[in-house]
């Protein structure tokens, strides 16, 4: 048994496989977990600036009152949704006949495995006629 190993040849093997394959995998997962991030965000944000616009447009009677019901239903959806109001960017546009509402959150990467490849922030912009 002197020319024989204690070990069969293909246990390395795996081994080896397993760290060639990791990197890939690793990157996968994360990038799963960073892009559902972003998507999630997306979604908040775009139901914020329709939020806004929807309770601008309820606003009749003045600009001023208009422009606060809108950011205040922006931000008091963005809250609820799970994101800090505080970072995002809310701004309103008004004229006669409409309301938009424009929403920007920055994302980034919660990982940072794919952070250039993810858009920096979500964003998102909503028009409603003003009754």
């Amino acid at each position: 048994m002197a020319g024989r190993s204690r070990f069969p040849v293909g246990r390395g093997a795996s081994a080896v496989e397993f760290a060639l394959v990791l990197p890939l995998l690793m990157l996968l997962v994360m990038g799963a977990l960073d892009w559902g991030y972003y998507f999630y965000c997306e979604e908040v944000v775009t139901n914020a600036a329709r939020e806004g616009a929807r309770a601008g447009s309820l606003q009749a009677t003045s600009d001023a009152a208009a422009q606060a019901d809108a950011t205040d239903a922006a931000s008091t959806y963005l809250q609820n949704g799970g994101l800090t109001a505080s970072n995002a960017t809310v701004s309103i546009a008004l004229d006669a006949a409409s309301v938009t509402v424009s929403v920007s959150y920055p994302t980034g990467s919660l990982t940072g495995f794919t952070s250039l490849v993810l858009p920096a922030a979500a964003r998102a912009s909503a028009v409603m006629r003003r009754e």
